[in-house]
């Protein structure tokens, strides 16, 4: 989201967006791999890897308070059409609906292998003061090195199970919560993993 004259709007360019950032992006090693433009490599990760990562923006971009099944059908076709090209995936989404579209997804997907992760943030990445840089590195690194085999939602440091959350707040930076069901991990320090919660996938 940017600002415009009529209040803040969905914009492309996120991949750009992002290349200012040195946790996102290790200019030196991208050119060395030669990845294309949409395409990013972060530097080490505490895990001693890193992330390579491609962003992907659809053709029309609307704030999530418009969102229908249409488009989260649109998401999880586009997941399903890129599965087997990579270990994971994060969807950047309006706070407004994405517990909806969390819960939704996680009922689309059968015999998950791999980490959804969606998140978004409450103030948006174009502003100087924004959470939207750590939920989204956050993501990233549940989503590359770790298998957790369902849909989740990232945010403000908690993984929580994606059928599970709902929006508690519009003016906190801790705006998500599951009341019925504890998170299926903390990102403090560390990851801490609470993995007898974590679903398992078949094997069939």
């Amino acid at each position: 989201m940017t600002q415009t004259p009529n209040g803040f709007a969905p914009a492309k360019g996120l991949a750009n967006r992002l290349k200012a950032y040195k946790t996102f992006y290790d200019k030196e090693e991208s050119e060395k791999l030669g990845v294309d433009e949409d395409t990013l490599v972060t530097p080490p990760t505490a895990y001693k890897t890193r992330i390579r990562f491609k962003v992907l923006e659809f053709d029309d971009l609307i704030d999530s308070s418009n969102i229908s099944v249409d488009e989260q059908k649109l998401i999880a076709r586009t997941v399903e059409k890129h599965y087997k090209d990579y270990d994971g995936f994060v969807i950047c989404h309006g706070t407004d609906t994405m517990g909806y579209t969390a819960s939704t997804l996680s009922f689309m997907f059968e015999n998950l292998r791999k980490t959804v992760v969606v998140t978004g943030s409450q103030i948006p990445i174009s502003e100087l003061r924004s959470d939207a840089v750590d939920n989204l590195l956050g993501s990233l690194m549940v989503a590359g090195p770790f298998q957790i085999p369902e849909v989740v939602v990232y945010f403000d440091n908690c993984i929580f199970r994606g059928n599970r959350v709902t929006k508690e707040s519009s003016n906190k930076i801790h705006a998500f919560d599951s009341p019925n069901f504890d998170p299926l991990a903390i990102f403090n320090v560390n990851l801490k993993i609470d993995w007898h919660r974590v679903l398992k996938y078949s094997t069939g």
